[in-house]
């Protein structure tokens, strides 16, 4: 990867930035932290069972920066108003490490390693393209590829999809055929039907449903351990935790009886350990929705995943089944009048004022979509994702712009995971885990007894 040179695609190559890439210029702390920081990054992994074809994997790399423009696009966050430009194709950065043979550990700890090492090496967002693969092989017939972007060039959605079309296009290299892949419609095409849809005849009654859903409304923000001088002086944390098989398959059930998605039973069970924490009824959880509603934006790679404040009144409920109901209202609601955020809290200034004290931290709720499965990462017959394993607690790179993070996924073995990442300036672990602890007590009793009384669960 190198410094872009040159001239971007046109003289006139200047294309307005999306909301959420305005919501990213909020949290910009510089190029070295925050959300352009070179520790925002995202990271994907596939285990690889047959030989791979270096060539043609660097190649298919190129074809990927070639189909999406976003990863070759700098955004110049120092102009007024701030824009962004897209600049030639230029070759991915592949790494081919072949591993030592002899080892204590076995090879699936070290695939583990191996993903951890990749996140903690960072990515300047200046350096293009904002794409970078790891080859680890432990022999010709076993390898572990790790791919890393940089959250500002794609989300959670996207890197999925760059590495479906990674995997596509290597079968086409290694076959001699075209790689059989939908149209991608390019980010700023995105920017575009956005902006049109905010201009729209619609745009006033959205605007008016979040100024009435979040009247009087605060965010959620969890309670500091000690006070924040605003600067961290330790890198992140991560605590893992997990849910087992048969308490996930419950929550399949119950979503599908309730006519609601996981997410939504996942996010009533926080609600519930929001009064736990500090006695509300009424919280207001910020979220991610994956902001792509329409068909056309599926394969569309950039952040469009949109910050969504989710505000569930549940004074009136007295089982948990009536908390997942309120919840499954609150989310479609939200969901049918999606706008980017910047624009709800210019409507509702208030809403993020517990941010400013110091003895708050920001919390974000979330659950990835995955639109793919092992048999989109096909490099060779078998290859399939690796997911980042439950360790309990470990030190992170990761900076979050002051913020905290509370991830759940549902992994293909039926497991759901809980990651809560956050800075020991704010919270001591104990308090994590005490948190953490009980949420799974309370999402486990709640789908196992969804009509007992949720205060009791």
């Amino acid at each position: 990867m190198t410094e872009p040179t040159g001239q971007p695609e046109s003289a006139m190559n200047r294309f307005p930035l999306s909301g959420t890439q305005q919501w990213l210029c909020g949290a910009d702390l510089g190029d070295e932290a925050g959300a352009f920081g070179r520790l925002f990054t995202s990271e994907m992994a596939v285990r690889i069972p047959g030989q791979v074809n270096v060539e043609a994997l660097r190649c298919a790399l190129d074809d990927v920066v070639r189909r999406h423009e976003m990863l070759r696009t700098i955004v110049v966050r120092d102009a007024r108003p701030r824009y962004q430009q897209v600049y030639p194709p230029a070759p991915a950065t592949l790494e081919v490490r072949d591993l030592p043979p002899a080892s204590e550990k076995p090879r699936d700890v070290r695939v583990q390693e191996i993903i951890t090492s990749a996140g903690r090496r960072g990515m300047s967002v200046r350096n293009l393209p904002l794409l970078r693969a790891e080859l680890n092989r432990f022999d010709d017939q076993d390898s572990v590829l790790v791919v890393t972007t940089h959250h500002t060039a794609a989300d959670g959605w996207s890197i999925n999809v760059v590495f479906r079309d990674l995997a596509a296009f290597y079968r086409a290299r290694v076959t001699g055929s075209p790689a059989d892949l939908p149209d991608a419609p390019q980010y700023r095409d995105f920017v575009a039907w956005e902006q049109a849809r905010l201009a729209g005849s619609d745009a006033g009654v959205v605007l008016e449903y979040w100024r009435e859903k979040l009247n009087g409304a605060r965010i959620f923000a969890l309670p500091s351990d000690q006070p924040f001088s605003g600067v961290h002086t330790r890198p992140y944390s991560a605590y893992y935790f997990s849910i087992d098989a048969g308490v996930a398959a419950e929550i399949a059930r119950l979503s599908a009886a309730m006519r609601s998605s996981v997410f939504m039973i996942l996010l009533a069970a926080f609600n519930v350990l929001t009064y736990e924490i500090n006695g509300t009824t009424d919280p207001v959880i910020h979220t991610f929705s994956n902001g792509r509603n329409e068909l056309r934006a599926h394969n569309v790679v950039g952040p469009i995943a949109n910050p969504l404040p989710l505000r569930t009144s549940f004074d009136d409920c007295v089982t948990f089944r009536d908390v997942v109901k309120c919840t499954r209202r609150t989310c479609l609601e939200a969901y049918s009048h999606q706008i980017p955020s910047e624009r709800i809290e210019r409507e509702v200034p208030d809403l993020t004022a517990p941010l400013k004290d110091p003895m708050l931290c920001k919390i974000v709720f979330s659950m990835p979509q995955r639109q793919i499965d092992d048999a989109d990462l096909e490099f060779v017959d078998g290859s399939y994702e690796v997911r980042k394993e439950v360790v309990q607690h470990e030190s992170e790179g990761v900076d979050l712009a002051r913020g905290s993070t509370w991830d759940m996924d549902l992994l293909a073995s039926g497991e759901l995971t809980g990651t809560v990442r956050f800075n020991l300036d704010n919270f001591n672990l104990d308090t994590v885990t005490g948190w953490a602890s009980a949420y799974c007590r309370i999402l486990s009793g709640g789908v196992l007894d969804p009509d007992s009384e949720w205060k009791k669960l």
